[in-house]
């Protein structure tokens, strides 16, 4: 089974809500390290933040079974769920939080862990939904100029 396959199936579902913004494809998938004991990493980037009804309907449409579900902290919102035999671990973020996160890493120089691992997926991270706001999103995840 080729979970970057499954995965945009699932991102094309995440796309319907017009509150999505973008779906990147994070962890070992995008990095084509993956094996048969991969899950998929989806991070879902919200215009507004995302009601349990949002994340939910999601979740019901690809007929997952729920493992957890977060309500929001440390400024995301997260879930994970079993689908066609796979295990998705979902990020769900505010665009706007992303961007300064970006910020933050880029011009703050914040090591923050937690801020870094969040820029490096970004950056390393496949677009599967919104090709336009996370070529800008990549493209603000650049160091400055000396």
């Amino acid at each position: 089974m080729d979970l970057t396959t499954i995965a945009a199936k699932i991102a094309q579902v995440y796309e319907a809500n017009k509150k999505v913004e973008a779906v990147l494809l994070g962890g070992s998938v995008s990095r084509t390290w993956h094996d048969d004991f991969s899950d998929i990493e989806l991070f879902i980037f919200w215009k507004q933040p995302p009601t349990d009804v949002d994340r939910m309907g999601s979740i019901e449409t690809v007929n997952g079974e729920v493992i957890d579900f977060h309500p929001f902290e440390e400024e995301e919102w997260s879930e994970s769920y079993i689908t066609e035999g796979i295990k998705l671990e979902i990020s769900n973020f505010l665009t706007a939080t992303v961007k300064q996160l970006i910020h933050d890493v880029v011009s703050e120089y914040d090591t923050d862990l937690n801020k870094q691992c969040i820029v490096a997926t970004i950056s390393e991270g496949v677009v599967l939904t919104g090709e336009e706001s996370m070529t800008a999103l990549k493209a603000k995840n650049k160091p400055l100029s000396s």
